[in-house]
Order: structure tokens, then sequence, then C-alpha cells
């Protein structure tokens, strides 16, 4: 079904999912501002963002089952498969956290249902940042994104640590805005264009100039700010630690999925022509963000920080999808963020319900003897670790197996080699949770009693739990699904041996 862009009915109907998604929030966000009383109003403003999201993946659906696609060259949305792929995760993580979200936040005492329009509202920003085709329509989205998930971040106004999370993300936020900001005007004064596929034509007819050069480097740091690359990684552990429990699996999850599918679209449709230029860069930061992020997770006492520099480390990982600038290689970032985001969200899930009501983080110490009073929430902990660290059977192990497949028929070696040592390495913080729950004794006879997971979060991690094993075991379904989705990417030819 081609759609005119350059008509208001076309661009309506190819911002379907992201125009519902908005105003449903403005509904949610009346309905709040009318009934504003108890954890009642917090529970079905929640139930109501819900709807919000699946009335989202119901258009996403119709205009990938009508075959929607772009008509014309100055289109600002994608039209393609790898957008609605980007779009129902980035629906499901939202869904995903909103179930999360409903009972943690009324027995931590944080009633207040402005939380649930403004995830939605994020969303659409992670939506339009993963779908952009345009340099314009990339930083809207990354600012509405943005300015949602500073003030979650900060939305236990109770703590000070979340208020000083906010602050440093958005301190931090703004600084990566700048440079990208600034790429994206060098950008268009080197071309005189802002639509991704008319750039790349002009920088595959004609030599990149200083400008377009100078342009393409300042992109790649605004986008390694909100990958948490090393090293503009600082902020990650503190604002990861200091945010709500379920805004940090939020954060860890769908704003670093919509950051890596705009990058993988920039790379491959805005920078093909300069693969030479940006590929050793996408090297040096892989190799430095590997091995920090796993190095310095093993003397984390934390859960959240260590899953921080966890989730650091995982950058370093998909930077070896996407220097193998290949369709495999795009595929196996959709692959890898959806086995990254089913296990984060689900141990995160798991962690919020072992929090105790005042308290916001849970240290290792915490999770002694886990299993002998809650074995199901102690399995479900390990499967998860065993998925991060990629371990045979497990839906992360595929994902990590398709990175490096990725990056060795480019003829590369090298980073395939780094990431092994780091998942080595992530042996010695993986496995002592494990340890932890199954191995030592409960510190105190009344430990773990008081713990209880609401059903709707412990359906919603199951479904996780189960995912993580299916896909461990019987992966082609979602490899093929994720390499007829990326075809239409448009790509550079090319040529391959050692680099």
């Amino acid at each position: 079904m081609p759609i005119d862009l350059s008509s208001p009915s076309g661009a309506v109907l190819a911002l379907l999912p992201e125009l519902l998604l908005s105003l449903w929030a403005l509904v949610v966000l009346l309905y709040v501002a009318w009934r504003h009383r108890d954890g009642y109003d917090m529970r079905t403003a929640g139930a109501l963002s819900l709807l919000g999201y699946i009335f989202a993946v119901a258009a996403t659906g119709w205009l990938a089952w009508r075959g929607a696609h772009a008509e014309g060259l100055s289109i600002m949305i994608a039209l393609d498969g790898f957008r609605f792929a980007s779009d129902a995760l980035l629906l499901w993580i939202a869904g995903a956290v909103t179930i999360l979200s409903v009972r943690w936040l009324i027995r931590q005492g944080i009633l207040a249902p402005e939380y649930y329009p403004l995830l939605m509202l994020a969303t659409v920003g992670m939506m339009l940042l993963a779908g952009s085709a345009d340099l314009i329509t990339l930083f809207l989205g990354l600012e509405v994104m943005s300015i949602s998930v500073y003030i979650l971040a900060g939305f236990d106004r109770t703590r000070r640590a979340s208020a000083e999370a906010a602050l440093k993300y958005f301190l931090i936020g703004a600084f990566a805005s700048g440079f990208l900001l600034y790429g994206i005007a060098l950008t268009y004064g080197a071309t005189g264009q802002f639509n991704f596929e008319l750039i790349g034509a002009q920088f595959a007819a004609t030599p990149p100039t200083l400008m377009a050069k100078l342009g393409m480097g300042l992109i790649l740091i605004g986008f390694a700010f909100k990958v948490a690359a090393v090293p503009f990684h600082a902020w990650a552990p503190d604002v990861y630690e200091g945010a709500p429990t379920p805004i940090t699996a939020f954060m860890a999850t769908g704003v670093k999925a919509a950051a890596f599918f705009a990058l993988a679209r920039v790379l491959a449709e805005v920078f093909p022509a300069m693969v030479a230029l940006w590929r050793p860069v996408l090297f040096g930061l892989a190799i430095v963000t590997m091995l920090v992020g796993n190095l310095t997770a093993l003397s984390q006492t934390s859960m959240k920080r260590m899953l921080a520099y966890s989730s650091i480390a995982h950058a370093g990982y998909l930077m070896l999808a996407l220097w193998a600038h290949s369709d495999e290689g795009t595929a196996a970032v959709l692959v890898y963020l959806l086995a990254y985001s089913i296990t984060t969200v689900a141990a995160f899930g798991i962690l919020a319900s072992i929090e105790r009501a005042g308290a916001r983080t849970v240290l290792l110490t915490d999770l002694e003897g886990l299993f002998a009073v809650r074995p199901f929430a102690s399995m479900g902990l390990s499967i998860c670790m065993l998925s991060l660290l990629g371990f045979p059977g497990t839906f992360g192990f595929i994902g990590k197996w398709l990175l490096l497949s990725a990056a060795l028929h480019q003829g590369q070696a090298v980073l395939p080699i780094v990431a092994m040592v780091g998942s080595a390495i992530s042996i010695g913080y993986y496995l002592p949770v494990v340890l932890a729950m199954t191995l030592k004794p409960t510190r105190t006879r009344q430990a773990h009693q008081t713990i209880r997971f609401p059903r709707p979060a412990r359906i919603a991690v199951a479904i996780c739990i189960f995912a993580i094993m299916l896909f461990g075991v019987w992966p082609n379904v979602v490899l093929n699904f994720a390499s007829q989705k990326v075809v239409q990417l448009r790509q550079a030819e090319l040529p391959t041996g050692p680099r």
C-alpha cells in the first residue's frame, strides 16, 4: 500500500501508531487530572495505558499487513519492515514496564498517576527515533523521549538519589543532544539535505568534505552518549541506581534499543559511503566498552549498578553487528536487542518484587538463600543471569552468536575475540548472583518472607522466562523474521577480507 507522505492524509497514516499513542496519553492525562485519590486510580491509569499500547500495536500491525511503503523522496518517517519490527519491540517493552510498575508504585507509596502518560510519551519519542528517515525527525524523537525519561528518572520525589539521577541524566543528556544537533547542522551544511536517502546518495556521488566528516563524528558522539558507550558512560550507573526500578528497566531496554535502531539506520542510509571512516571509530568504542563494562561490573555489590555496567558491556557487543555493516549484522542487532530486552525486563521485574517497601535497591547479599524461600523467583533470576552471560540453551546465547557471526563473516577476528574475553569476564559477576541465591543460607529466619509477587507482574515475568528458554532452543522463527525485516534497509556493498 503506497503512502504519499507529502499529503496530510498520508502523513497521518504513516504516523498512525505514534498519533494514537499520543492521543491516548492525553486521554489518560485527563483521567488522572479528574480522578487522583488513591491506589485504585493508579491501577486504573495503568490499565488504560496498556490499552493505548494495544491500540498502537494494532496500528503497527495493520501498516505491516497492508505492506505500507512511502512514495516520493523527501520522506521524514520510514515505512519498512525494520521500523515495524522496532516499533513492536518498543511497545512491548513499554507495556511490560507498565505491568511491572502498577503494584510497585503503590507499594512504594508513589501515588502520582501522571507517571503513565509520561511513559507513553517517552515511548512515542522512542518510536519516532527508531523510525526516522530524516535528521529533523530523528532529533524530535530523541528530545520527546529524553525529556519524558528525565522526569521519570526523578519520579521518586521522596528520595534524594532519584532527584540526583534525574539531574545527572538531564545535564549529560542535554550535553549529548548538543553534540548530535551540531552534527546534524554540519551534515546539513555539507549536503543541503535532511533526508537520509538524499544525504547518502550525495555522499556516494561526491567525496565527503571536512564539514561532512565532522558532522558524522559529532552524530556518532551523540549516539555514544545515548547508548552509554565508553568513555561516554559515566552517567549510567548513578542514573540506573537512583531511578525507580521499573524506569531503570525502561532505560536499560527501551531507550537503548531505540538509540541502536536509529544508529543502525543512520549508518546504513546516511553514511554508507563513509564506512572507512566510522568503522575504526566503532572498532575502538566496541573494545573499550566491552572491557570496561565487564571489568567494572566485577566490583559491584548493588544489583542495579551491576546491571548498569552489564548494560554498558552489552552496548559494546552490539557494536560488533554495527561494524559489520551488512544485512546479517542489522538482523543481529534486532535479534540481540529482543533477547537482551526480554531478559533485562524479566530480571528487573523480579528485583522490583524483591525490593522492600521504602528500599530502592537490592544488594547481592539481599539475595542470599532466596531459592529456599522463593524457588521460582530464584530460578527465574538465574535464567536471566545465564541468558545475559550468553549460556547455551538461552536466547542470549543465540543473540551473541549472531553478533560474532556477523563480524566474522566480514573478515573481522579481533572484535569477536574481545567479545568472548568479555563474556568470560562476565562469569565473575553473573554467576555469584546464582550462587548467592542457591548455595548460601538466609541471614535471618524471616528473610524473604515478606516478598510478594503481584499476579500481573508474575505473569509478565513468566512469559519472558518462557521466551528466553523457547528461543534459546528454537530460534528459527525469530531469525527468519529478523532476516525478512532488515532487507529493506539500503546497504552499500562492502568488500570482505581482513580489517
